[in-house]
């Protein structure tokens, strides 16, 4: 099926519109479970979801004290800030080094549907693992990355604890496993044969995403943005990409500062990484009680030993270390090649002063420095690498399949949606082999 036939230009009110029509599809459907996920709220109301978190406050020459951080109201003047990521990219040390500086509660975008989107909220959007819930009261972004080499494995990791869940009072009876224990190898290694093309290019335009201040990879119907048939992503060649409508009208997605994961939990690097939120934060209405910068290394310091459990290195404790969770050598050599790809695109032309997309390219060269050494090692120490029949990707495609997150654009789901009229078209070559897609 020709995908150009299917979609056409489309102007910035008739994206409103449709936009619109799939989020009320969507809270309609969560509007039916609301009960069941108050219930579960409740029940995990002592992970991130949580009022529990705390902050500090100065004492000056240098010295703090925390006490706790402040859940907001309608009544509360805040401008609204937005933390983005790619999934699994350490959004926990970033809010809670957040919430300890601003002494303002976190909020997610999947959780506490019952609580407004307000003041600081962290997501995962455009990912399809992301929801914009927060509608225009967010204001200013701050991106947070991290190593793909890395990122992708603990958000196989999270999946995994969560049962793959495909829907939402499914994911939320799982949370409280979340944290505990990582993946069964066989499960690893699966996935990522299945999802590793797909989630090296989402990885990417994620960040492209935020730069480029909402630029849209995926097609209007997409309602997942994840490319899966009867969809695709967008190509280089049908550039200039259309902006997603939520950045034109909702809120300023370009980032006012990039945080580096792996310097934010660097205890040399760390506070330097927290000074940088502060500067986005400070002169905005309601965030009075952001310290100062010479009490920010103490904050740092504080956050890391009264940060709330779990923590991600309970994962440790129980099964097998991060470090088991490798790539095959062409996988590798595809990692590398991504990371010189943005490198190129953000250290020159128009970039080239940016202060943003130059500590983009930091990041990227420190990761391909890491990249580096370890494709050097495994050059010369070839890991075992099976050897798969024919079957080998039809196997796999079946076992993803039957998890939770397999195939959501499976024409009987949906015409099950209430949207099959406007994409029924989509599905006239039904028999058309379907790619990877979550």
């Amino acid at each position: 099926m020709v995908l150009e036939r299917m979609i056409g230009k489309k102007d910035a009110m008739w994206r409103i519109k449709l936009t619109s029509q799939l989020l009320l599809m969507y809270f309609a459907m969560l509007l039916m479970m609301s009960d069941m996920v108050f219930d579960v709220l409740h029940k995990v109301e002592d992970y991130s979801i949580t009022d529990n978190r705390k902050l500090s406050i100065s004492l000056g020459n240098g010295n703090c004290k925390w006490t706790g951080s402040r859940l907001l109201t309608l009544d509360d003047d805040v401008y609204g800030t937005l933390l983005a990521s790619y999934p699994a990219s350490g959004m926990r040390v970033l809010w809670q080094q957040v919430s300890g500086l601003a002494g303002i509660n976190v909020r997610d975008d999947f959780f506490e549907l019952y609580l407004p989107k307000i003041g600081i909220v962290k997501t995962q959007y455009p990912h399809y693992e992301g929801i914009w819930s927060y509608g225009s009261n967010l204001a200013q972004t701050i991106y947070l990355i991290r190593n793909p080499r890395w990122a992708m494995p603990s958000y196989h990791t999270l999946l995994s604890e969560i049962g793959y869940a495909h829907s939402w009072e499914l994911a939320y009876s799982e949370v409280s496993k979340v944290f505990e224990k990582r993946a069964p190898m066989e499960d690893w290694t699966r996935w990522r044969d299945y999802r590793f093309d797909d989630e090296i290019n989402l990885w990417g335009f994620h960040i492209d995403y935020y730069m480029g201040n909402g630029t849209q990879y995926w097609f209007d119907y997409d309602f997942e943005r994840n490319g899966q048939t009867p969809f695709r992503f967008r190509t280089e060649e049908e550039r200039p990409w259309p902006k997603d409508s939520h950045c034109i009208y909702d809120s300023d997605c370009a980032p006012k500062a990039v945080i580096s994961y792996e310097y934010l939990r660097d205890s040399v690097k760390g506070p330097a990484e927290l000074k940088k939120i502060a500067d986005v934060l400070r002169g905005k209405a309601g965030y009075e009680e952001v310290l100062e910068d010479e009490a920010i290394d103490c904050i740092w310091h504080e956050t890391w030993v009264n940060a709330p459990e779990p923590s991600n290195d309970n994962r440790d404790l129980n099964g097998l270390l991060s470090e088991a969770y490798n790539f095959t050598l062409p996988q590798m050599y595809k990692i590398e090649d991504k990371l010189q790809e943005m490198i190129a695109k953000y250290e020159g032309g128009k970039w080239a002063a940016n202060p943003v997309a130059m500590d983009l390219v930091d990041n990227f060269r420190n990761y391909q420095l890491s990249l580096s050494a370890e494709i050097s090692d495994m050059e010369v120490n070839p890991p075992p690498t099976p050897v798969h029949d024919a079957n080998y990707q039809k196997e796999i495609k079946e076992w993803y399949q039957s998890l939770g997150k397999g195939n959501r654009y499976d024409k009987s789901k949906i015409q099950d949606m209430g949207i099959w009229d406007q994409v029924s078209h989509f599905y006239e070559d039904d028999d058309t082999e379907e790619s990877s897609g979550p």
